[in-house]
């Protein structure tokens, strides 16, 4: 609301749906430019409440609605509220007997609404309407812990009475004026009360932005069953919490809903929530202030000798903080308090920085993140001495960390099985590249595994070790890190074998990669004839056998081993129990493999 003390003829520049308008902008990333002349409280976007006693047609409120049976696209919505009732509570039970964890996959959705609504006896025209309740089951508690103005409530344009409504429209949608002649002002006015960010409009392309944006955790969203499909996506891609409220009355004019369903809906809400989600983007931002210089010094200690420079110099040096992201991402997840997870997420980046410098080395490069590197800017021997120090004060940091003796031992040990593992993929790896010979896809993925799958899951364990992650829950950890790891490598080498600039780039220096496997293995002329002059420094030969890969369309053999892992990586999250992390990592892999 408005502040008591603005003064009262300033208010004129600001009236209830000027100030919705703006708000609903600035909720989904449109610059706008206030004048002072206004204090809100609180983060609410709207700020004009609902008042007056019977300025709303009470019969919309009515929830017994057993003259409105209506079929969307497949959706029959029970003509009585007995009936909606007991389907309702026949899937909590389902849910309950089957300890579903969301988010779900669509594909998993569609299977379990099946069961449940074979178990609740349901007729086949509602099995729709019971895979809405199955998901607004699944996510009640989640929801339920969401604070109200980090929901958003995304409302339909045809709730709106066309005879009556005055409402004006911005380039966001509908801006209720509250006329009382639908059910949009009455849902809205509770949600305002609340604190919800709300939106009167059709499609998905706001919708999408606002999730995608992280300033929304939730969604409740009215509408015919073929909208809810349409989000459904972009929700279950963003692993956002999501209940759906079915319209009651079919066609796109003066449609109802269960109003008084809906504000039940709108109002749950619990002090905590017992499984904490970590918000990628809030945990990111925290996690990019560790990389300054004064937060590296409050942990390492100020830079004196020349390895120390060195090495936090290149532990503030771009990247995308993928891996101290991931610690710090799980551990809160988990239930821990992020900022006392820093020493140990940039430990993770200590060994991943390090492992760069002597990559670099090894591979001869000059250039990294679009400068020279490191060995380049001050030689071989101090480079390999500052990867090494960087090594050493990984190490120191997990074994101070601030946390049970128990738990320290287990980072470490996480962390040395990932060090070795990685130094035996970079061997394998130099072994081929100083005598190239025929490789098999095993191989190749293997090296993926050993080198880029194991950086992962060290980020990811030492995180969840450090909340105290049950072993069971870790063993899973390690296979999504697994699987993800090992599809984040495929799609690398897709995109650098389509690169514009530099194309197939691995290739041509001859390091082990998934096209060069799928080369070896296949019988196409064009590749035959050109993996003869490959294995000595034939630099045209290889352009050619990059040409011929290209020719013989092996990238799809290549884009099936990607599916594949990616699924594995879908297969892995959907059997966590814990909400949280499930949340999490579908996030995760959402971003990591675009």
């Amino acid at each position: 609301m408005i502040s008591s003390h603005v003064h009262s003829t300033r208010l004129c520049h600001l009236s209830g749906k000027n100030v919705r308008s703006i708000y609903r902008k600035q909720a989904v990333g449109v610059k706008v430019e206030f004048r002072p002349i206004a204090v809100l409280r609180g983060h609410a976007v709207f700020v004009v409440p609902f008042f007056g006693r019977g300025f709303y047609n009470g019969q919309i409120m009515q929830r017994e609605s057993d003259s409105l049976r209506v079929m969307e696209s497949g959706l029959v919505v029970p003509q009585s509220r007995d009936r909606r009732i007991t389907l309702e509570r026949a899937v909590a039970g389902y849910v309950e007997r089957e300890r579903l964890v969301p988010p779900l996959t669509s594909g998993e959705l569609d299977a379990h609404s099946r069961c449940a609504a074979s178990a609740a006896q349901a007729e086949s025209e509602e099995l729709s309407y019971v895979s809405v309740l199955l998901n607004n089951v699944l996510w009640s508690d989640v929801i339920a812990g969401v604070p109200y103005e980090r929901r958003l409530l995304l409302l339909p344009q045809c709730l709106a009475n066309k005879a009556v409504c005055r409402a004006d429209r911005d380039g966001l949608g509908l801006l209720c004026a509250q006329c009382g002649g639908c059910s949009i002002g009455v849902l809205q006015a509770e949600a305002d009360r609340l604190g919800y960010v709300t939106l009167v409009a059709e499609g998905t392309t706001v919708v999408s932005k606002l999730l995608t944006s992280g300033k929304v955790d939730a969604v409740i969203g009215v509408g015919c069953m073929e909208s809810l499909k349409r989000i459904f996506p972009i929700m279950n891609a963003h692993a956002i919490p999501g209940q759906g409220i079915p319209l009651l009355a079919d066609g796109c004019q003066n449609t109802e809903t269960d109003v008084a369903w809906a504000i039940e809906i709108l109002r749950a809400g619990k002090p905590k929530f017992a499984q904490r989600v970590a918000e990628l983007e809030a945990v990111s931002g925290t996690v990019q202030t560790w990389f300054g210089r004064a937060s590296l010094e409050s942990v390492m200690g100020r830079a004196e000798t020349e390895a120390e420079r060195i090495g936090q110099e290149w532990l503030m040096t771009g990247g995308k903080r993928w891996r101290p992201l991931l610690t710090a991402a799980v551990f809160e997840a988990s239930g821990g308090r992020i900022e006392k997870i820093m020493p140990a997420a940039l430990a993770v980046e200590c060994f991943h920085k390090a492992s760069l410098i002597h990559d670099d080395i090894e591979d001869n490069d000059d250039e990294r993140y679009g400068a020279p590197t490191v060995h380049r800017c001050y030689g071989v021997p101090a480079a390999i001495n500052a990867g090494d120090y960087l090594i050493g004060e990984g190490y120191r940091l997990l074994a101070e960390a601030d946390f049970p003796g128990e738990i320290r031992a287990g980072m470490v040990k996480a962390a040395s099985r990932g060090h070795r593992e990685l130094c035996l993929g970079q061997g394998e790896e130099l072994a081929f590249s100083r005598q190239p010979s025929p490789v098999t896809e095993p191989a190749v993925l293997r090296i993926y595994e050993q080198k880029t799958a194991a950086a992962f899951e060290v980020a990811v364990l030492v995180g969840a070790i450090a909340a105290g992650v049950d072993e069971a829950t870790c063993a899973q950890l390690s296979e999504f890190s697994r699987a993800v790891g090992t599809a984040y490598q495929i799609r690398d080498d897709i995109d650098d074998f389509q690169s514009v600039r530099g194309r197939a780039a691995d290739l041509l220096a001859m390091r082990p990669t998934i096209f060069l496997a799928a080369a070896c293995t296949s019988d196409h002329p064009a590749v035959c004839a050109a993996l003869g002059s490959v294995w000595g420094d034939d630099r045209e030969g290889r352009q050619l056998l990059i040409d011929a890969i290209g020719a013989a369309g092996l990238h799809a053999r290549v884009e099936l081993l990607y599916q594949h892992y990616r699924h594995e990586t879908e297969r892995v999250i959907s059997g966590l129990q814990h909400a949280g992390l499930k949340r999490l990592l579908r996030r995760v892999m959402t971003k990591i493999l675009r």
